[in-house]
């Protein structure tokens, strides 16, 4: 069982299931996901999926992308009755789900800019707006570490997560799509 994130996952399970390791792998990362030797898992919406798969011989059993599986907890029952055509989800990342090093980047950024206005936070008479105007030059400065997201995260948002497919759709976006219709093997369900 792990947790690890994509890159774990990427390099341990190959010399594992090489080595003839036959065991039942269990794991949070979206690596393994849409393999097609792999269950996504989500019981009680799948439960029955999961018992097939055990019952063939399926050994990676991966834990759904966090918007798929909240979608599914409230959405499942109607998908699986038919009752669903198409649905469209939203979702507003965290760092955290970057993993360490992006979390990292963002606290460090977060110090970064507070740094830059402490005297001005020391004084109760410093003007908000050119606090907000020297936090916004920070930002823009090009000073921020950007290694892990590409742009400041810090005190604002940013309209990308994860890698672009090249057809104007991010790897996260895709995940709604073909993670939800992943879970039954169903008909395919436009998210």
């Amino acid at each position: 069982m792990t947790a690890q994130g994509g890159d774990y996952t990427k390099e341990v399970h190959p010399k594992l299931r090489e080595s003839g390791w036959e065991g039942l792998w269990i794991d949070a990362a979206s690596a393994l996901r849409m393999n097609d030797d792999a269950i996504i898992v989500l019981d009680p919406i799948n439960r029955d999926v999961i018992d097939r798969g055990l019952e063939s011989g399926v050994k990676d059993f991966i834990g759904g992308n966090c918007t798929v599986s909240c979608l599914l907890m409230g959405l499942g029952g109607l998908f699986k009755q038919g009752l669903v055509e198409w649905t469209t989800s939203m979702t507003y990342q965290a760092a955290s789900g970057g993993g360490a090093r992006h979390m990292r980047e963002v606290l460090g950024q977060f110090r970064d800019l507070g740094n830059e206005v402490s005297a001005e936070l020391n004084d109760p008479a410093a003007a908000i707006l050119e606090i907000d105007r020297k936090v916004l030059a920070k930002q823009r400065s090009g000073e921020l570490d950007t290694a892990q997201f590409g742009v400041p995260l810090s005190g604002s948002l940013i309209p990308w997560i994860d890698s672009d497919l090249g057809n104007g759709q991010s790897r996260e976006e895709w995940k709604s799509d073909a993670e939800t219709n992943k879970f039954w093997v169903l008909r395919a369900i436009t998210v």
